[in-house]
């Protein structure tokens, strides 16, 4: 080798390494995806993705001026366990304003058993969106885990395990950054092992709550904020019965007080002035019925909103 080549050849290294760093930092593209739950119990995060798109779109490109957002959504349910349930996908777009539109007719339904069908929706991250070269991102939401034995210990779809895992593998490859989101503690141990997996590949896999500990403490104060609505109107229908019950009902429920000393004299006496109520109390109690659910959109369309911009900014940031 002549004096100098091997020299020459460190700087050329040096130039090709740089080269690679300058073409990285000049790539301003970055790909948003949501990956959510569809099926019958996510009904208010769905309202919330149709919602909150434009809000998240506007407030990225007011702090990101110089990078060119992308945004899809995959909508998964469950046809592993009932036929009638498919997947919905919207493609990278960067006309964030098309997108509530796109998805106006999507609708939270099916699932038959607990776990949903995270393989397939891993399936189309890598075979439906159209991922560029920039920085790439997942918020996954979820409120129930995967098919597999790993992920969901009395499963019957023990082969959807390997699955998912092959599914991740390609995902740590294309350098896709993952954000999970737990709504329910049924999903807590799928996030948990697929984060696990992930970061073995040299994936960056983040578990978090989605909803902040205030909320928890504030439905736990207040449990008709965490109710479905629609119990919230069976129960209002239910009380509205009793208002209007003839005494045989009354007998009945005394014959009930006196076969369970739980339900004693106190309870008695709330239970007749509340069937004795005013017409403004019942108002105020039926406002309370109907508010609670909309208290609880905000926040789900809050958390949304902030979850988002918390994971893009993590990634943003990180350099």
């Amino acid at each position: 080798m002549k004096p100098g080549a091997k020299g020459q050849d460190n700087m050329k290294k040096i130039k090709n390494i740089l080269s690679d760093i300058t073409s990285k930092d000049d790539n301003k593209d970055f790909d948003l995806l949501f990956l959510v739950d569809a099926t019958a119990s996510m009904g208010s995060y769905i309202i919330s993705a149709k919602e909150e798109t434009k809000n998240i779109s506007k407030e990225l490109r007011k702090l990101y001026p110089d990078r060119n957002f992308k945004y899809g959504y995959i909508f998964y349910r469950d046809p592993i366990d009932s036929n009638s349930d498919i997947h919905e996908v919207i493609d990278l777009t960067d006309d964030a304003n098309s997108i509530p539109e796109k998805i106006a007719k999507i609708n939270a339904r099916g699932g038959g058993d607990i776990p949903e069908d995270w393989v397939g929706a891993y399936k189309l991250v890598n075979e439906k969106i159209s991922w560029r070269d920039g920085e790439k991102v997942i918020i996954h939401l979820a409120d129930a885990g995967a098919h597999g034995k790993l992920f969901t210990l009395s499963d019957k779809y023990p082969d959807e395990e390997g699955k998912l895992i092959q599914e991740l593998e390609k995902c740590a490859l294309k350098k896709i950054n993952i954000f999970g989101y737990i709504i329910e503690d049924d999903a807590k141990n799928t996030f948990t092992e697929c984060a696990k997996f992930y970061r073995s590949k040299g994936g960056f896999f983040e578990v978090s709550d989605f909803c902040p500990p205030e909320m928890k403490n504030m439905m736990n104060i207040n449990p008709m904020m965490g109710m479905n609505p629609m119990m919230n109107n069976m129960n209002m229908m239910n009380m509205n019965s009793m208002m209007n019950a003839p005494p045989p009902m009354m007998n009945n429920m005394n014959s009930m007080m006196n076969m369970n000393p739980m339900m004693n004299m106190n309870s008695m006496m709330n239970m007749n002035s509340m069937m004795n109520a005013p017409g403004p109390m019942m108002n105020n109690m039926n406002m309370m019925s109907n508010s609670a659910p909309m208290q609880m959109q905000m926040m789900n369309n809050m958390n949304f909103n902030q979850n988002a911009m918390n994971s893009v900014s993590m990634i943003l940031n990180r350099k």
